[in-house]
């Protein structure tokens, strides 16, 4: 897995990505820092994670409404939560797939959001990707959290299988982690 790494990181995180040798992808992917080029693209993927919004909205004008304005939220509340995460695009062969919004802490790593289009789901990227911050996290001395939602059954078995725990259950999602060694 190859990144791309910008300069601009905040005093006292941990360095971005770094390619992990011993990892090989079915696919290569590429991770890049989303750019204000790429916002059509991030509302398509959240778009395609809204079946809900979907099942309520039976008109594709009304749709289109709900996940404008629902993406616009996500985007708000994440920039106020998560002010220093990394905002990266995930790619094969110069493709975007999804997106990882990734905040990195001194001993632990939040992934925010980790979305693949369904085309690209079932093929293995996600557990690499998943793969690829352990050794990472591994590598600085930290763990790995996130949170899901209950009704993501494929998301809750994948991070299972990748060692992730349940820390915390709420009402609509579990609070996950994952600790190396």
């Amino acid at each position: 897995m190859t990144t791309t790494t910008s300069d601009h990181l905040q005093p006292n995180l941990q360095p971005h990505l770094q390619p992990h040798a011993p990892l090989q992808p079915r696919r290569q992917l590429d991770l890049r820092h989303a750019q204000p080029a790429d916002e059509a693209f991030l509302k398509e993927l959240y778009a395609a994670t809204r079946d809900d919004l979907r099942a309520a909205a039976a008109d594709p004008a009304m749709f289109s409404l709900l996940v404008d304005m629902q993406w616009r939220a996500q985007m708000a509340g994440y920039r106020q939560a998560f002010p220093y995460a990394d905002n990266l695009i995930v790619e094969a062969a110069g493709v975007p797939l999804g997106r990882l919004l990734l905040q990195h802490g001194m001993q632990r790593w939040r992934i925010v959001d980790l979305a693949l289009l369904p085309a690209a789901r079932g093929h293995g990227h996600a557990s690499t990707l998943l793969r690829t911050l352990q050794a990472e996290a591994a590598r600085a001395g930290a763990a790995l959290a996130l949170s899901v939602r209950r009704d993501n059954q494929p998301a809750l078995r994948l991070y299972a299988r990748l060692g992730f725990t349940v820390a915390q259950a709420g009402e609509l999602d579990e609070e996950m982690i994952w600790m190396h060694g």
